[in-house]
Parts: C-alpha cells; sequence; structure tokens
C-alpha cells in the first residue's frame, strides 16, 4: 500500500463523501436540526488502506477527530464500493425530548444512500 494508491482511493471517493455528507444532513433536517454535521464537507484527520481479512479486498477509511483529537466520526468505503459513516451528534431531539441524538449513520452505494438517527433517551426523561 503506497501513499499514491491511497490518494486515488480517497480521489475516487469524493462524490461518494459528497453524497455521504448530503445524507447525513437530511436526517438531520427530517428530525428538525437544521444543521449539518459540523465537519461535512471538511478534510479528514487521518486515513489509511485496510485489508479484508475475508477476500482481502482493500476498503478506504477515513476518520474526522477534534483538534484535542476527539473522535468525531469516520466513514469506511468497501473495496466494492459499499460505504458506512458514523458520525457524534451528541444533541438533544428537537421534536422528542425523551430522546438525545447519538449518532448518525448511513450506508450503502453510492446513489443508493440510506440514513438514520442513533437515539439514545434523555437522562433526565
Amino acid at each position: 500500500m503506497t501513499d499514491a494508491m491511497l490518494e486515488k482511493r480517497l480521489e475516487d471517493a469524493r462524490p461518494l463523501f459528497a453524497e455521504i455528507w448530503q445524507a447525513l444532513a437530511d436526517s438531520l433536517r427530517a428530525a428538525g436540526l437544521d444543521q449539518g454535521l459540523a465537519v461535512s464537507g471538511t478534510s479528514h484527520t487521518r486515513a489509511e488502506l485496510r485489508e479484508d481479512a475475508y477476500d482481502h479486498s482493500q476498503s478506504l477509511y477515513a476518520e474526522w477527530r477534534t483538534p484535542g483529537n476527539g473522535y468525531l466520526g469516520s466513514v469506511l468505503i468497501h473495496g466494492d464500493g459499499q460505504a458506512f459513516a458514523e458520525f457524534d451528534v451528541l444533541l438533544p431531539h428537537p421534536c422528542k425530548p425523551a430522546w438525545v441524538i447519538e449518532a448518525a449513520t448511513a450506508w450503502g452505494y453510492r446513489g443508493a444512500l440510506k440514513s438514520e438517527l442513533r437515539l439514545l433517551p434523555a437522562l433526565d426523561s
């Protein structure tokens, strides 16, 4: 695995990243939050190619972190183009006071992504 291979995979993934940002923003908007994710459209903090233990294909893993190295979220794109993204939200649900939005997730293929919010019960409910 060379740096050139990683850079090529990252460049090829740009349209899929854009679709992921949109899918995550759409999920947040549907819940009543007008804001997108703070990291939407920003560069990853680190990226690497990972070998799948089963079929030995190369998956692209990109991660976003705060300046203090706190985890914000990640995107994993398998060799066949299937993607999974998960980003922390940690905000009260604007329409359901008994719930907190823990994270936003997206999965699927380019042009066919699904997205949903992961909810947790609010501590004071």
